[in-house]
């Protein structure tokens, strides 16, 4: 019998758990742990308003956080476009391999 969606093979295996417990994962520490450190390098750089060295730092962490919080959006997100873009050319991925 041929595979009909992507992924199906995967169904009722240690994949499809391991799938979800890693997206889970990240969801569930990464989200809360990206917003914590953008909070903390926000005040950072509002409090170093006289110390210009304070304020290039406070910058960098800033711009560093904000790249980890869309990373970790991006992560969340991919699955769900790369779903819908392959629905729209021809192929889909099976439901258990779906991350959320």
């Amino acid at each position: 019998m041929a595979q009909t969606e992507v992924g199906s093979v995967y169904c009722g295996t240690a994949v499809e758990t391991a799938i979800s417990v890693v997206f889970g994962a990240l969801a569930a520490l990464g989200l809360p742990a990206a917003m914590i450190f953008t909070g903390r390098s926000g005040l950072s750089y509002m409090r170093s308003t006289g110390n210009p060295n304070q304020q290039n730092e406070a910058r960098r962490d800033l711009i560093l956080s904000m790249t980890g919080l869309g990373i970790v959006f991006l992560a969340i997100m991919a699955p769900e476009i790369i779903n819908k873009f392959g629905s729209e050319i021809g192929f889909s991925f099976s439901n258990c391999v779906s991350p959320f």
